[in-house]
């Protein structure tokens, strides 16, 4: 509607004027007023302000004709110049003016929609403008923060002796400031600080624009905290810890292009491999345990430097292991190997590699070494004092069955003895009786076998050297071990029973150790009947599969029984219910059957008595 107005206005003025100009004579630059038109057409545009000035001039031109026709002088040429200037001067200036406000218009349309505060203040630091992002950080409307005092409203904390001496050297100022929002929190900001002067140069004012760096600041701290603490740790973990850039040695695995499944296999076909790939692991930096492992005077010895020449040759495929765990995308794995110092010394670590987050190409690993070489001497000790332990038992069970080792001895020497001169007796008729003498002569044979088989088993338990793991039957072992004790069975009057779960797996160990613990067992139990008058004396051993590829044991007696409070203890070293007994036998007998991958455990019957359980694993090619 206004445009509408507008058009007809500048139409009625611009004919007012053309017939003033063509059809009077008044002696004047009348054309002039043509421009009051093209300012009324102004604001539509500027196509419409480029339209009006045209015509305006046409008008002109077409007064000047009509007015003078071919009767002119020199005045009046001169009128229609100046009026063609002015149109023509008054149409650019008015279209600088449109194209210089649109420019404004677009530039403050820039400062609302920047996410930055847009603050512009006069020189008495009163605010004069007030952008939206200026709203949305301090909470303030426009409408409350234009005409404040911008100290007062913002409690603004800054040097402002810094902010002069750079406004004078340079004109502006950029550093941080903290200010208080409408809520009263405080924020820390970066601001840049733009000095206004006028024509003169003199100072009339600062433009502002600053963003809330608040939060980073504080993600800042806290980085810088963190890695403070983990530098702390690196540096006074008491176990040796090193940085590592493994970048070429994933480099060397990534060449690796057959199943992920043989990958480790393919390390170990190929060793050349494996030891670029630990040439590729280069320290970039060694916490102090790492510079004592090593025997390094400082990290600095180690940074730059790769383990590869440390490792000792049986340790590459643990290494194998390790990098095929890491190059299926596990982050982390563990292995023990060994290595040697910069002194030559062999040690034994745990080695203990990660790949730091974000670290996908493996530029960022930590690796941590636990040194237990003192660990490793420790045990092979205690193995070897364990076997002189099992070895001193086997020698003090022997002992305890001297009288049934003599009895099933002497048994088979006197059937020899009295089936040798049967013999000779046989031999000695006037005729010889062959068949009675081949008769006697085989059960010689027979018993000596047997008295053969008793000094075997003898020979066998009384055995120091410890035997490899292997296959065998567990019937068999219950068979030898209860041989062994049924002649001191028959002086106590115990019955030995023993029964099996039908067919049974091989079972997988130490031979000789499992009869160990299966006889002291055993002996356990008729020790444990010796003073039962009141009741049947009966042992009963029985042998059954167990989940998870393991063989049962049991061995049942009709005893006392243990006290509540001694079950707990009866596997501990030189605890013994027996006023003769060291407390050494149950406690050997666990070492063994945990030695063995196996468990082992005492419970009092329902009944009188106790049993004691324990496990074998099968062998593996039978599971």
């Amino acid at each position: 509607m206004k445009s509408q107005l507008r058009v007809i206005g500048a139409l009625a003025l611009s004919l007012a004027v053309f017939i003033v100009d063509a059809f009077t004579t008044v002696n004047g630059a009348i054309a002039v007023v043509y421009i009051a038109a093209i300012l009324l057409i102004a604001p539509m545009g500027i196509r419409a302000i480029i339209t009006a000035a045209i015509a305006a001039i046409a008008f002109t031109l077409l007064a000047f004709v009509l007015q003078h026709g071919q009767q002119f002088n020199s005045g009046a040429l001169l009128r229609l110049f100046v009026c063609i200037v002015a149109i023509s001067l008054t149409t650019v200036l008015i279209l600088r003016d449109r194209a210089t406000r649109t420019s404004l218009v677009e530039q403050a349309r820039i400062l609302e929609l920047s996410h930055d505060t847009v603050i512009i203040r006069d020189k008495d630091d009163v605010i004069v403008y007030w952008n939206d992002g200026a709203e949305k950080l301090y909470g303030w409307m426009r409408s409350e923060a234009v005409g404040k005092h911008c100290e007062s409203l913002l409690k603004c904390q800054f040097s402002s002796e810094e902010v002069q001496a750079a406004f004078d050297l340079e004109g502006h100022w950029t550093g941080e400031l903290i200010r208080t929002r409408r809520d009263g929190a405080s924020l820390t900001l970066a601001s840049r600080w733009l000095q206004r002067k006028d024509a003169a140069g003199h100072p009339v004012g600062v433009i502002e624009s600053s963003a809330d760096v608040t939060a980073q600041l504080q993600h800042d701290a806290a980085r810088r905290a963190s890695e403070q603490r983990y530098r702390t740790i690196f540096e006074t973990a008491g176990f040796a810890t090193w940085e590592s850039n493994w970048l070429d040695s994933k480099r060397v695995l990534d060449q690796y292009t057959g199943d992920v499944s043989q990958f480790e296999d393919w390390l170990l076909a190929n060793p050349k491999i494996t030891q670029a790939a630990i040439q590729g692991a280069i320290i970039r930096n060694a916490n102090p345990a790492a510079v004592r492992l090593f025997h390094a005077e400082s990290s600095e010895t180690l940074s730059g430097t790769n383990l590869c020449g440390r490792y000792l040759p049986e340790s590459f495929p643990a290494i194998a292991q390790l990098l095929a765990t890491l190059h299926r995308g596990e982050r982390g794995a563990e292995n023990e190997v060994r290595l040697r110092t910069l002194e030559g010394e062999v040690v034994d670590v745990v080695l203990r590699v990660n790949i730091l987050p974000d670290s996908h190409d493996w530029s960022h690993v930590l690796v941590m070494a636990f040194d237990v070489t003192e660990r490793n001497v420790s045990r092979a000790r205690i193995e070897q004092t364990s076997a002189e332990l099992a070895h001193a038992a086997r020698v003090s069970l022997l002992g305890q069955l001297s009288a049934s080792i003599t009895h099933e001895v002497n048994q088979p020497l006197t059937a020899i003895l009295n089936y040798a001169r049967s013999g000779e007796r046989w031999l000695s008729r006037e005729e010889p009786d062959l068949i009675e003498v081949s008769s006697s002569l085989q059960r010689i044979v027979t018993n000596g076998n047997r008295a053969a088989e008793v000094i075997k088993r003898v020979k066998t338990l009384a055995k120091k050297a410890v035997t490899p793991a292997a296959s065998f039957s567990l019937p068999e072992i219950v068979d030898d071990a209860l041989e062994l004790v049924r002649y001191e069975a028959k002086i106590q009057g115990v019955k030995l029973k023993q029964s099996a779960d039908g067919a049974l797996p091989l079972a997988f160990g130490d031979r000789v150790q499992v009869q160990q613990v299966l006889v002291n067992l055993i002996v356990n139990g008729l020790q444990a009947m010796r003073d039962v008058t009141d009741r049947k004396k009966e042992l009963r051993i029985c042998v059954g599969v167990e989940p998870e590829g393991m063989l049962r044991v049991e061995v049942r007696d009709a005893g006392m029984g243990f006290a509540q409070e001694a079950i707990g203890k009866v596997f501990d070293p030189f605890f013994t219910t027996k006023a003769e007994g060291m407390g050494m036998g149950l406690s050997i007998c666990r070492t063994i059957v945990e030695a063995q991958g196996g468990h082992i455990l005492v419970s009092n019957n329902e009944g009188p008595g106790a049993t004691v359980t324990f496990t074998v694993p099968v062998t593996p090619a039978s599971t």
